[in-house]
């Protein structure tokens, strides 16, 4: 199964990306595929396609992770991999990116442990769409557009493993387990 840890965004974040998108999709004319605001995330570990005790091996590398809760707020704008051929769209973090990279670190060590590869670096990320085919769309405006948002301020208390399905309209993810702050009891 496809499977990805991630840190949940709040429903007021949700909320206000159900709004901001219907305003970036207006006037971009490049083929993208938008992220549902049901789907919005903040990714801490890709783990691919895993056989079921590769899933076992990561609930239980998890469980033992300890973290204290965070707040964290997005904000800021970019492209991957860059401006010159963007690939996807994305929402940083104004606030609580030293915590969360704290966070995706104690992950990555759990994993690295239990025998995952290690991967590649963590850069804390909200996708907002990922260009299918670039027509030449004025990107630095939409990102002006996306940096002026008021995005809401949330506690982080866990994170999630997630089960991720593609079909033709879009992922489907659906929460595995759940892991809370303060770690195990």
């Amino acid at each position: 199964m496809r499977t990805f840890l991630a840190v949940d965004v709040s429903p007021e974040c949700r909320e206000m990306l159900g709004k901001t998108l219907p305003v970036l999709q207006k006037d971009v004319t490049s083929r993208m595929s938008w992220t549902k605001p049901r789907n919005w995330h903040l990714t801490l570990k890709f783990l691919g396609e895993l056989e079921p005790d590769r899933v076992v091996a990561v609930r239980k590398a998890m469980a033992g992770v300890r973290f204290d809760p965070f707040s964290l707020r997005p904000g800021n704008a970019g492209v991957f991999p860059g401006p010159k051929k963007p690939n996807v769209i994305w929402v940083g973090l104004a606030s609580g990116a030293q915590p969360c990279h704290a966070l995706a670190r104690s992950v990555n060590e759990a994993l690295t442990g239990a025998g995952f590869p290690e991967g590649r670096p963590f850069q804390a990320h909200l996708t907002i769409g990922r260009i299918k085919l670039d027509k030449g769309d004025d990107w630095r405006t939409l990102l002006g557009r996306i940096r002026k948002v008021q995005w809401p301020a949330f506690t982080v208390r866990s994170f999630t493993l997630y089960k991720s399905v593609l079909g033709p309209g879009g992922p489907k993810h659906t929460a595995i387990e759940h892991f809370p702050a303060g770690g195990p009891k």
